[in-house]
């Protein structure tokens, strides 16, 4: 009897078929493209994770069916329709299979064409159900007859919803996973393909049962249809699926609002349009580590006046833009959050003590040029001019290594005073794409040590460009743009770099940036620079601790950090090496969970010579401290030093310039012509006595 209702059935629906053909032939259809709702605009980061969506009916990123996984596409028709390919826009045979067991399958009567047909033309009709039925039969139909099978299922697979506010198989797989439909493999693609027809029923977040369940009949079904072996459908059931939560806080706000800005400057034409797929350089999960970071170590620094901090991270060489966390309450207006600190022009401190040394090196400074550190005054319009170090003390003769890496502020204003003044390095610093120093009046030495502002986007970049060997890329945030179809409609040129500084002089600052033992006279023994692989890094501290910088690079990434207070106020007692330090060192261990760190190759233009610290000249017989030291070839001394001899005793003293003869007596240090207390000439009594001419 049961098998005789199935033949009468699919005969009555067979009669149907052939009466609805022919009135679908003179029924008019508009293009189901245009009844596609337009996506809103999406924002993703380098790996295709969601990072904002904006206008649009929930988040839609079209795709071709080249763009999706093979299994995808069969997970859904096994799931949908599993005689997708072979009925001409609706099936007999499971209508009447729905007739007859009603309420035990989970299948139903309508093809992917027919919920096409229902999703893009019939949403908002009202018509009783029988009637309704009717004219999605007739829709779907004609869709069969205008369009091919796989135009169908591109449109389907674009349009059906997944749940969570994803439209089509692309969003959904970066909701729900983090990735492109691509690269959906058969558990995921099956996990996927069994949502539609219960989004909310079958979403983890409140219970995983019932998803996974779905999943395993999808399988079973892929599996009876052929497309995978029973051994593959239970591998697939038993691998461990991801899902990504529901609910996740906004990331990377300020970020977005530069790509889009960004992308506006580029192509005008582009702002503001719908349907658009911004593929930006960020790494989402960098970015997050970051944000979380700034926030954490924040938190430590509240009861010293510390409100806000901002990070970015660049690739050296191209300019990719890995991280922005433009405030510690990115992404919140009401705390400040609206106000991007990476863009905000603010004091460096001595974070621009690198190009002042650059600027040396080309007028013929080395590594191991001697600096005098001793109480120092120049002339300025609003008086002597008298720069200290950040411990108020002097260190007399120190290698300009020294002097660098421990950040000391009187040799770097001697220095920048001996190159001619603001000029040099304003000129090397607008090379290195710092173009917003531009008050040479008002700057004066003091530059050198924070006289001016810059951006920490830019002063990033500068120190990704020591990282690149010398090669300044312009930062950038927007890799791609497509449109609804796919197209491109915009595509960043392959990265172009400057050759701002040699790669010789750029390989001896990295050196001196990395070297912990030259940093210990400024900072001690144990700072937060210290990391598991070598790495450079420069602290800043603005006057009146308004600032404070930690930035630094190895040849994979370029991490600035900036602490303060968006409305100027000072820091309690904090030095840059303390206040964005940490943040900076954990923001580089967390770069190097998902890269390879490596150091520079020495370029064949650095040499090694053996010359006495602290005169970097060649030692002479009675130098007590002879270094190695590099050199960009054509630098190495010739000339040997006259610093330390021996008197008359035998003892080692020293001859320093003379404005350091009083720094010296004052350390107590043995200087050549200098007698010490109680001393008399061998074989006098102590009168005075004519020692020269003798006759």
């Amino acid at each position: 009897m049961g098998a005789a209702i199935l033949r009468g059935l699919a005969f009555v629906t067979a009669a149907t078929l052939v009466s609805l053909t022919a009135v679908a032939r003179f029924a008019p259809l508009e293009a189901p493209e245009a009844r596609l709702v337009l996506p809103g605009t999406v924002v993703l980061d380098a790996h295709g994770t969601v990072l904002e969506h904006e206008g649009g009916d929930g988040l839609r990123i079209p795709v071709t069916l080249e763009a999706i996984a093979p299994r995808m596409l069969q997970a859904t028709i096994s799931a949908e329709d599993r005689r997708f390919q072979r009925h001409v826009g609706i099936d007999p045979l499971a209508i009447a299979r729905a007739a007859t067991t009603a309420g035990t399958q989970r299948s139903g009567a309508s093809t992917i064409t027919q919920q096409l047909a229902r999703r893009l033309y019939l949403a908002d009709d009202a018509s009783p159900l029988a009637l309704r039925k009717a004219h999605e039969a007739l829709i779907a139909l004609e869709l069969e007859g205008r369009r091919s099978k796989a135009d169908i299922l591109d449109l389907y697979l674009n349009d059906v919803y997944y749940g969570r506010q994803a439209y089509g198989v692309e969003a959904a797989a970066r909701v729900y996973f983090g990735i492109s439909a691509r690269n959906l493999d058969l558990a995921h693609a099956a996990y996927l393909a069994g949502l539609p027809q219960r989004p909310s029923a079958y979403d983890p977040a409140s219970d995983p049962a019932p998803a996974r369940e779905r999943q395993s009949y999808v399988l079973g079904r892929m599996a009876d249809d052929g497309w995978i072996t029973r051994a593959e459908a239970d591998a697939a059931a038993a691998q461990p699926v991801a899902v990504l939560p529901s609910m996740r806080p906004p990331l990377a706000h300020q970020f977005v609002t530069f790509a889009l800005a960004e992308l506006a400057r580029l192509r005008p034409d582009l702002a503001g349009r719908d349907g658009l797929v911004v593929e930006t350089t960020l790494d989402a999960g960098l970015q997050d580590e970051a944000e979380r970071l700034v926030r954490a170590h924040l938190a430590e620094l509240r009861d010293r006046n510390a409100t806000d901090a901002a990070l970015v991270a660049l690739e050296p060489g191209t300019g990719r833009i890995l991280a922005m966390v433009g405030s510690a309450t990115d992404g919140d207006p009401a705390h400040g959050g609206d106000i991007n600190m990476t863009l905000a022009l603010r004091s460096p401190g001595s974070a621009l003590k690198p190009f002042l040394y650059a600027a040396a090196f080309e007028h013929g400074f080395t590594p191991a040029t001697a600096l005098l550190d001793v109480p120092s005054s120049f002339a300025s319009p609003d008086g002597p001019y008298i720069p200290l170090n950040y411990d108020r003390t002097f260190h007399g003769l120190v290698p300009l290594r020294v002097a660098l890496a421990s950040s000391l502020n009187v040799p770097a204003v001697r220095t920048l005073d001996a190159l001619g003044g603001t000029e040099a390095l304003l000129e090397i610093a607008h090379r290195f794409g710092l173009s917003r120093l531009t008050d040479t009046e008002r700057y004066g030495l003091g530059l050198t040590i924070g006289g001016g502002e810059v951006r920490l986007l830019d002063l990033a970049n500068a120190y990704a460009a020591l990282g690149a060997q010398g090669r300044l890329a312009e930062p950038f945030a927007v890799q791609r743009v497509r449109d609804r179809s796919g197209a491109v409609l915009y595509a960043r040129p392959a990265p172009a770099t400057r050759q701002v500084l040699s790669a010789e002089h750029a390989y001896l600052l990295s050196d001196i940036l990395s070297d912990a033992d030259a940093r210990i006279l400024g900072f001690g023994e144990v700072t937060p620079f210290e990391l598991p692989f070598p790495a450079a890094a420069k602290s800043g501290t603005s006057t009146g601790a308004r600032d404070t910088w930690t930035l630094g690079y190895t040849p994979e990434v370029a991490i600035g950090v900036w602490v303060g207070n968006a409305n100027g106020e000072p820091l309690y007692d904090v030095a840059g090496i303390e206040g964005a330090g940490p943040i900076w060192r954990d923001a580089m261990m967390a770069a190097a969970l998902g890269r390879r760190m490596s150091w520079y190759a020495r370029p064949p233009g650095v040499v090694e010579a053996t010359v006495c610290a602290p005169t970097g000249l060649l030692p002479g017989p009675d130098c007590p401290s002879p270094v190695r030291e590099l050199f960009a070839s054509g630098t190495v001394p010739t000339s040997g030093e006259r610093y330390y001899s021996r008197d008359a005793d035998g003892r080692v003293v020293i001859d320093p310039p003379l404005e350091a003869r009083t720094w010296a007596h004052d350390a107590g240090l043995p200087l050549r012509g200098e007698r010490r207390a109680g001393d008399t000439p061998r074989g006098v009594d102590g009168r005075l006595r004519i020692v020269s001419p003798v006759s």
